[in-house]
């Protein structure tokens, strides 16, 4: 049986990464999601806002809980360095043979600037989130090996949670409630 590997700087996690992966999982009958934060994105070099990887994997864990349907991986964190996918798929393969990589719309479009991209898609299936508000005017040669994914539109970003916070406003409902109570107990994003 497959597994998900659903990567991103989790920068905090939200109910938007939980809800989709999930979305996923069922409808790829996927045996779990493997949730691994990256270390250094390729394609945000400029970490300034990014927490310490043991920080975002506490996150992350308290997030999903005891739910055997996923699990927490920190192979990129351990590795060092910037992540590459392909380096993770290679080192994931080793324990489970099938792969299903998650990415949102907004990756596939740029998917040929990445690192050994033809070779991903040897080794993994390619799994696009799409949302009806996705319109593809720029298409890439991936476009075809894609696996499209119709995930619910849950628009909240890491983003708008890291300022909401600066800003001394809410973030219930944006995030799982451990994670907040997380948050404000450790004082993160002030």
């Amino acid at each position: 049986m497959a597994v998900g590997l659903f990567g991103g700087t989790f920068n905090p996690v939200h109910f938007g990464h939980l809800i989709t992966s999930q979305r996923v999982k069922e409808l790829r009958e996927l045996e779990k999601i493997i949730m691994m934060p990256c270390n250094i994105s390729p394609f945000k070099v400029k970490a300034s806002d990014l927490l310490d990887g043991k920080t975002r994997i506490k996150m992350l864990e308290l997030a999903v809980g005891n739910n055997a349907g996923y699990e927490i991986s920190d192979l990129e964190l351990r590795k060092g360095g910037v992540s590459y996918t392909y380096d993770t798929i290679m080192a994931l393969k080793e324990k489970h043979s099938e792969l299903d990589l998650i990415i949102g719309f907004d990756n596939l479009i740029d998917f040929d600037k990445w690192y050994r991209a033809d070779d991903i898609v040897k080794e993994a299936k390619l799994i696009v989130l799409t949302r009806k508000t996705d319109h593809p005017d720029k298409r890439n040669r991936f476009f075809e090996q894609a696996i499209f994914v119709d995930s619910p539109t849950v628009e909240i970003s890491s983003t708008e949670i890291r300022e909401r916070i600066r800003s001394g406003l809410s973030i219930d409902y944006l995030v799982p409630r451990l994670v907040v109570e997380f948050i404000k107990q450790e004082k993160i994003y002030l």
